[in-house]
Formats: C-alpha cells, structure tokens, sequence
C-alpha cells in the first residue's frame, strides 16, 4: 500500500483563537483592574500562561490528526492515548466536499469532509488544512474515484 499523500492539519485557527482569546483576557482584565481599582499583577502572566498553553495544544493537536492518502483508500488517524484510525476504500465513498470560511481563506486553509454510503452523516472530517495540500489531496481523491476524469475534463477538481 504506497502512500500517495499524507497531510496533517495546520493548527494556525488555534493559533489565532488563542492569540484572540489571550487579547481580549488582557483588555477585559485591564478594565476590571481600573474599574473596581484592583491591583494584581500576577493575572498578567497567568492570562498569558492560558495562552501558551491553548497555543501548545494547537501544536500538538497539529501534530496528531492525519489524512494518509493510498491506493486503496484513505486511512484518517487522530490520537494519542486513544487513537481512532477509520479506513475507507475508494469503493464506498460517496462524496468529497471542500469548505472554507472567510477565515479559512484567510489563513489559506480549508476542511476536508468524506462521506460514505454506509454513514449518514460525515465518515471523515478533517479541519486546518492548509490549502495546496488540500487541492493535492482533493485531485488525488477525485482522479481515484472517477478514473480518466469520470466526464469532469476542463472542471477543477475542487469544483466538481
């Protein structure tokens, strides 16, 4: 089984949420400090120490989901401790879809949902993909699916 793609999510939303998150913690605190004349300059480092965590689990969480593109399928792994790996060939895939938010596009990323015949609601969903791994792994699906363009010529895979 050779591994065609393997991409993993970015983490750069939790990034970002966590930068968010830390600034407005900070802009909150400052106006409760000069409203009820409070003095506590240890919230500082505290606020600031939430975020770095957030941003730590950000990376590692980055570094924990993947999407393994093969021949046979597509294999999405998730976990440390308790890892969920979920295999679907190519026969049972029913629909790719690509969405992305202003803030995805933004950032350049993107998610990626597969379902299947079986499911009802999505079999795999994966979000934080930066986008030219996104297209890389949307055209290496299609072209599986429909093999020799399945009557899709001249349409980009992300739009069919």
């Amino acid at each position: 089984m050779a591994t065609l793609i393997k991409v993993n999510t970015s983490g750069r939303m939790m990034y970002v949420k966590a930068m968010l998150l830390a600034a407005i913690a900070i802009f909150a605190w400052m106006q409760i400090e000069k409203y009820f004349h409070l003095n506590y300059p240890i919230a500082y480092p505290i606020i600031l120490g939430l975020a770095l965590l957030i941003i730590l689990v950000a990376f590692i969480r980055s570094k924990l989901q993947s999407l393994e593109i093969t021949d046979e399928g597509i294999t999405s792994r998730l976990g440390i401790i308790n890892v969920k790996t979920q295999f679907v060939p190519y026969s049972k895939i029913d629909s790719v879809n690509m969405s992305r938010t202003i803030f995805d596009r933004i950032f350049r990323l993107g998610t990626l949902r597969i379902d299947t015949l079986a499911s009802i609601g999505t079999e795999i969903a994966m979000s934080d993909i930066p986008s030219h791994h996104l297209e890389q792994a949307l055209q290496a699906i299609q072209s599986r699916i429909h093999p020799g363009g399945g009557g899709h010529e001249g349409i980009p895979p992300y739009r069919r």
